[in-house]
């Protein structure tokens, strides 16, 4: 009797206990917190900007897309409430800077594209040679404002590529070899986690994981970019080179010399060896088919002399090698790379990353399919590589193909719409055709016929990127096509010292 009192005082105790707890948590329970409104410039399904507000450098790959709006951020505010109102409605989001993502992965149905491209501050500090700039900031705007001091960024050779886009694909460019990769230079990022949380990492505090990953990892991973701080050097003067050849030349000899002479890590030496199909119109594109260009540090007379075995061979159709500023020398990269004809350009482009110079059997296998095509638009552009981004190792950053001694970029533009089929099949199979010679792929320039994507881009960085990923972004919310999938389980300090 005397227990059975006792139990029921506890139980009237605890009861009133409950019942107090729950008055007292009752406001915090039942109150609802509603989703933030999307801020800065949004441009939704049916308004008169959505046409041309959906599509992304590749007509090809984002014609068909039609996201549910297109946010124009303006802050990291901006992108703050993005992403929550994207978690609140359930949306799936995308992540757009310049747009060139080649495969479209940028946009998509339904999709909420958070879109950079108009946060465009840019903050210079002299003394130290860093600069602050958000991340809408393209290859162009940056070396415009730089050069008004002097100075440079290693950007691209793309104007229009957004810099935030850059970095997270390691970004490859003309001053690869004298200083390294775009992400090399990257000193601290300012990111949007999936939580709408800002962090800020460098290669020391405690978000040195993320920074890591942002190195070569891919956009769109891991949260919104919204400020770079990155390092900036004095613009030089160089001596521009460009060799033409038509195809009655000797082709294996022209390419044999160029691996030859720039496969050695002479940093003064940045180059392309540009090729084009047989069916190549010289005359309606104002380019041989066949050249070698690029920049040296040093004067046109030394260039001249050092290039004279490649000078040598055969008759070449035209020759430039002059001496410019630093200016004029990435306007002159940019014209000579250029290779779309239209506003609205289709095309397809992969790539692949040749370890050591490709022997005998695989130029050949380039030469006979650039020879036999129909496509008078197909191209392989070879980069050199190597000098101080192969002096940082594979595992230092999540770009992992630094001891490559070229990359291989192969692509096939078309102009009429029943011709896309045959000129990705043609272009696969050359890259399928040379793959006992090279390996990977560079994540700046996605491949979804790719069989294994995240070795092909990442190599042995693999792991490491899925632990980042599932410590940032645990349910995947940052997720497209070919996006880095968290880890269902690792040990996931591996790789943090």
């Amino acid at each position: 009797m005397f227990k059975s009192l006792i139990w029921s005082l506890v139980a009237l105790l605890a009861g009133g206990a409950l019942f107090w707890w729950n008055i007292m948590a009752e406001p915090e329970v039942k109150e609802v917190v509603p989703c933030p409104q999307l801020t800065g410039r949004v441009v939704a399904q049916g308004e008169e900007k959505y046409e041309q507000a959906r599509l992304d450098s590749n007509y090809y790959t984002s014609k068909n897309k039609y996201p549910h709006a297109i946010v124009y951020v303006h802050s990291a505010q901006d992108i703050q409430n993005a992403i929550l109102w994207a978690r609140c409605n359930k949306i799936p989001l995308r992540i757009r800077s310049g747009g060139h993502n080649h495969e479209g992965y940028s946009t998509g149905d339904g999709v909420l594209v958070i879109d950079v491209s108009e946060m465009k501050e840019i903050k210079i500090d002299l003394a130290t040679k860093i600069a602050t700039i958000q991340p809408g900031i393209n290859n162009s705007e940056l070396y415009s404002e730089l050069f008004k001091n002097g100075l440079t960024h290693v950007g691209g050779t793309c104007s229009s590529v957004g810099l935030s886009g850059l970095v997270s694909s390691g970004g490859m460019g003309p001053l690869i070899r004298k200083i390294g990769l775009t992400c090399d230079t990257l000193l601290e990022v300012e990111m949007v986690d999936a939580y709408g949380k800002i962090i800020t990492a460098t290669k020391d505090n405690e978000h040195k994981d993320l920074f890591w990953a942002i190195c070569g990892g891919g956009g769109g991973n891991f949260g919104v970019i919204s400020a770079l701080k990155i390092k900036v050097y004095p613009a030089e003067n160089v001596t521009w080179f460009n060799i033409g050849w038509n195809w009655g030349q000797p082709i294996k000899q022209i390419f044999a010399a160029w691996q030859d002479f720039f496969g050695k890590d002479d940093r003064a030496w940045f180059s392309h060896l540009d090729l084009w199909a047989k069916t190549f119109s010289a005359q309606e594109f104002k380019k041989e088919p066949i050249r070698i260009f690029g920049m040296y540090w040093g004067t046109p007379k030394q260039a001249r002399e050092l290039l004279a075995p490649i000078l040598a061979i055969g008759a070449p159709s035209s020759v430039a090698i002059e001496a410019v500023d630093w200016k004029k020398a990435i306007e002159l990269i940019e014209e000579t790379t250029a290779v779309f004809i239209t506003n609205k350009p289709e095309y397809k482009s992969t790539g692949a990353f040749a370890m050591e110079v490709l022997p005998p059997e695989g130029i050949d296998i380039i030469e006979k399919t650039l020879k036999a095509s129909n496509s008078p638009l197909l191209n392989v552009l070879l980069f050199s590589l190597g000098g101080a981004c192969a002096e940082i190792a594979p595992t230092a950053s999540a770009y992992f193909y630094r001891d490559a001694k070229f990359f291989i970029n192969y692509s096939s533009q078309w102009l009429q719409d029943n011709d896309d089929k045959k000129n990705i099949i043609e272009l696969e199979r050359l890259r399928e055709n040379l793959l006992a010679y090279t390996k990977g792929d560079y994540i700046g320039n996605p491949d979804p016929e790719l069989k294994n994507y995240l070795e092909d881009y990442f190599g042995g960085n693999v792991a490491r990127l899925m632990c980042t990923k599932k410590k940032y972004d645990p349910n995947n919310m940052f997720r497209f096509e070919q996006s880095i999938p968290p880890a269902t389980a690792c040990d996931c300090c591996l790789g943090d010292d």
